[in-house]
């Protein structure tokens, strides 16, 4: 809907014309429904996954499975004489137990490890989740920013309507022959059908009918950066969604080379590979949870305090949060993969 003002204004075609609405229809359901459609638009991948018919992940448990049996034929060269030895003792079945677990976990395509990715996605959503239902200052995060997103949005979407205000005279006379001052009623009626329309839209979405404290003057008085400000709020708006498609995507492509990661561990390095993968999945839904509350703290905090400011949010969701999101998760990561390797470390000096 913004798109269409915005391209109205240019074309001399009055706002909504075309499209049977008046402010909403677009706006609305960019900012009820954002994140969901992306985490949705992944949905039928992890089907996929979870049913073993996902051709990149069959593909890659094809090759991890080959990997396996040339390192266990080989080491089993090593185990077969140490059986003859020692007998099937402790420290036998001790060196068996990881390679056997590997096979199994590959075996049938690799079903049972993308279950068990599976069931740490379902984890790290409702992690998410719980996160998103946290109420704060009267209202949970995810309708907090749902509220901040619908309002910010209403406020350009009202700002690009209102320039076909700019077209009237600013005093006049009606038929009657009264003072009428036709740009400011028209400005007017507009601000208080986008108010009324806002409020509408809340209660139909169970978000409140909002107070509705748009204030006339602050909206109109930055009218001459309406088409910066529409142009930025688009790039913003595309940025924060490409942040969050790239996140879910990361997610996807981590549970990808979940085998390779996996059958890379028989190789006898210090830290297994495996260990990187786990601290991988974790620095990633450290991500998407710091994500969600910096956004949530900030929309829970601008709710009740709205900004004639429409790029506000968007700044705060496109460039802040993904900055300080990424350092949280990329360092915790690194930590909890420093934390195994000093483990493996440890264990391997106490059985010396």
């Amino acid at each position: 809907m913004i798109i269409s003002l915005i391209l109205a204004q240019s074309s001399g075609q009055q706002p909504g014309q075309n499209t049977g609405t008046t402010i909403s229809g677009e706006i609305v359901e960019a900012a009820i429904n954002g994140s969901d459609m992306i985490v949705k638009s992944f949905e039928q991948d992890w089907q996929d996954l979870a049913t073993g018919q996902s051709p990149v992940y069959l593909a890659v448990v094809s090759v991890a499975m080959l990997i396996a049996v040339v390192l266990v034929s080989f080491w089993s060269l090593g185990w077969y004489s140490q059986f003859s030895e020692e007998g099937f003792s402790s420290g036998v079945a001790n060196e068996m137990i990881f390679p056997l677990l590997v096979i199994l976990m590959l075996s049938n395509n690799g079903i049972m490890l993308s279950n068990t990715t599976l069931g740490l996605r379902n984890v790290t959503v409702d992690l998410n989740s719980r996160i998103l239902s946290i109420t704060r200052n009267g209202v949970n995060l995810k309708d907090a920013i749902r509220i901040v997103n619908l309002d910010q949005g209403f406020v350009l979407a009202t700002r690009t309507a209102i320039t076909k205000c700019d077209k009237l005279e600013i005093s006049g006379f009606d038929t009657q022959g009264n003072p009428t001052k036709p740009r400011q009623e028209c400005i007017d009626e507009t601000i208080q059908q986008a108010r009324k329309e806002a409020q509408e839209i809340r209660q139909k979405k169970g978000l409140g009918s909002g107070s509705g404290s748009w204030k006339p003057q602050e909206i109109v008085g930055e009218l001459i950066n309406n088409v910066v400000q529409g142009f930025s709020f688009l790039v913003f708006s595309g940025l924060s969604a490409g942040f969050q498609y790239i996140v879910q995507l990361s997610f996807l492509l981590t549970a990808y080379v979940a085998p390779i990661f996996l059958v890379l561990s028989l190789l006898p390095v210090g830290a297994k590979p495996i260990y990187a993968w786990i601290s991988g999945w974790l620095g990633l839904t450290l991500i998407l949870v710091s994500y969600s509350i910096i956004v949530g703290v900030a929309a829970s905090a601008i709710v009740n305090a709205p900004s004639t400011n429409p790029l506000l949010m968007q700044l705060i969701q496109a460039i802040l949060s993904p900055l300080l999101a990424v350092a949280i998760g990329t360092g915790t990561g690194m930590a909890v993969f420093t934390a195994f390797s000093s483990s493996v470390k440890f264990a391997v000096g106490l059985r010396r």
